[in-house]
């Protein structure tokens, strides 16, 4: 199967968010404030036949920690179970950060689960000391990736 990255509109991302990321609270809703921020962006993986098998989306955020400004926020990433361990979230990943560069970021940031936090390690981000932390049952900890020019 051959899929490429293409941009979306956040309602294409809701299918993913709700059946990966929101499965254990169905009460949240799956569009976000942060979706409405000026200069957020959302990718997905399609397949061939227009299927969705990947989302993530990125808005210029600058973090609680130091960092170098510009900052962009990774958010809601999530690729399909039946489409994992295929290169689907680099992809996604990938599609982030050349979307994040040309428009000027300096740094490109995430709060990962902690069960997603090797994915983030793999690609290069680092984690952020002191900036682990809990939501709703849910461990994270903040990871960073300088951007040079």
């Amino acid at each position: 199967m051959r899929w490429s990255v293409v941009d979306v509109d956040v309602d294409v991302t809701y299918g993913l968010r709700g059946e990966l990321l929101r499965r254990d609270r169905p009460d949240l809703p799956l569009h976000m404030a942060d979706d409405d921020i000026p200069g957020a962006f959302h990718v997905a993986v399609r397949g061939d036949s227009g299927s969705v098998l990947g989302v993530a989306s990125a808005m210029p955020e600058e973090p609680e920690f130091a960092a170098a400004a510009p900052a962009w926020r990774i958010r809601q990433m999530a690729v399909s179970a039946a489409s994992q361990g295929r290169g689907i979230g680099t992809a996604l990943f990938g599609g982030v950060v050349e979307r994040a560069r040309e428009r000027g970021a300096a740094t490109v940031w995430a709060e990962s689960r902690t069960t997603s936090l090797g994915f983030y390690l793999a690609r290069g981000m680092a984690t952020v000391p002191a900036r682990a932390h809990s939501v709703a049952g849910v461990d994270y900890v903040d990871v960073v990736l300088p951007l040079t020019p």
